[in-house]
């Protein structure tokens, strides 16, 4: 087995985490390794740093570009990709070094599109570190994964992501499958739908091979981004599309519904909590939020935790003026947030 295994990093801004990002790369158990890393105009000593690391191995290839998001990046990465396989990784996590000659024997044994594998998560505030395994493997073609697998794959996270997954190329390729960087948030998730909706035979590793970092904040969450609705709302027709090849879908979509009525809530309260929006912007946007047929349809369908329950019966009510009260009096919640 020496399958060439292609890895693509995203990297802006990134010149603290480059040593051990690397460090990462170069741990790994498997002979067969080209890595891709793409510099995404970054303003600070990340393109210097990338070149030195190429001229002193020459598995590693960089990639500079204009400042154009993840998606371009990650686009970049798989462009110039010449694996069998593909496995993408964030700069700023970490690889178990046994990743990819584990996960690829899998691929190759299986002959499958997608190896999924478990992760740990990682708050770097606390030190806390746990397991989101769910305690069982997969194997199997893609409607028995729907019909097994999905709601729980879901709900633990090994759904949502494309870093902890390996990818068959050549299955991307076919398929033209790639990030979409018109969506500037979600962008991942929103791929992986798509990806599924193709996918032939998939494994699902139970093991943990991928750290997830992420940070505890205990700040309003009002950071407003102008394109949230829009792509969670593309993430769910993707969702929707991928339900639609299968008979027998009604609990898949009502979770895809509670993941898309949640994700919303979530918006709901960015809205409502911005400081830099007027009252009027803010009813404005959240009476467009209400007022859409998919998202109403979602909220309908979907059974929500006790606090996200009051906002669904807003939401389904129009009763914007206790949405954005609502989240104004428990908007210091705290809560995660990537790095």
């Amino acid at each position: 087995m020496n399958e060439k295994v292609s890895i693509v990093v995203p990297i802006y801004n990134g010149e603290n985490f480059i040593d051990g990002c690397v460090k990462n790369l170069l741990s790994l158990k498997y002979d067969n390794l080209e890595f891709i890393l793409v510099d995404d105009g970054s303003t600070d000593g990340t393109a210097k740093a990338c070149d030195e690391i190429a001229a002193r191995d020459d598995r590693f290839k960089i990639i500079h570009q204009v400042n154009s998001g993840p998606s371009k990046s990650r686009n970049a990465g798989t462009s110039a990709a010449t694996g069998k396989y593909l496995l993408y990784f964030d700069v700023d996590d970490d690889l178990d070094p046994n990743a990819v000659e584990d996960n690829v024997k899998l691929a190759v044994k299986e002959d499958a599109d997608i190896v999924m594998f478990s992760f740990w998560y990682h708050n770097l505030d606390t030190g806390k570190k746990w397991n989101n395994a769910l305690g069982k493997d997969f194997c199997g073609d893609d409607k028995e994964f729907f019909d097994k697998y999905l709601i729980s794959a879901i709900d633990r996270e090994i759904y949502n992501a494309p870093w902890n997954k390996l990818f068959k190329l050549s299955f991307l390729r076919d398929n033209d499958l790639h990030f979409l960087p018109e969506y500037s948030i979600y962008e991942d998730a929103l791929f992986v739908s798509m990806t599924m909706q193709y996918a032939g035979k998939l494994v699902v590793n139970d093991k943990p091979y991928y750290t997830y970092k992420l940070r505890k904040t205990g700040s309003l969450i009002t950071k407003y981004v102008d394109c949230y609705f829009d792509s969670v709302t593309r993430l769910y027709d993707e969702a929707l599309k991928y339900c639609s090849k299968y008979e027998n879908n009604e609990a898949q979509i009502r979770r895809f519904s509670e993941l898309y009525a949640t994700l919303v809530t979530t918006n709901l309260k960015q809205i409502s909590c911005n400081k830099d929006l007027s009252n009027k912007q803010k009813r404005e946007l959240i009476s467009n939020i209400c007022d859409n047929p998919k998202l109403r349809k979602a909220m309908t369908v979907s059974k929500l935790e006790k606090k996200k329950s009051f906002v669904k019966s807003f939401v389904l009510s129009r009763n914007i003026n206790a949405i954005i009260l609502m989240y104004k009096l428990i908007g210091g919640a705290s809560g995660y947030q990537r790095k």
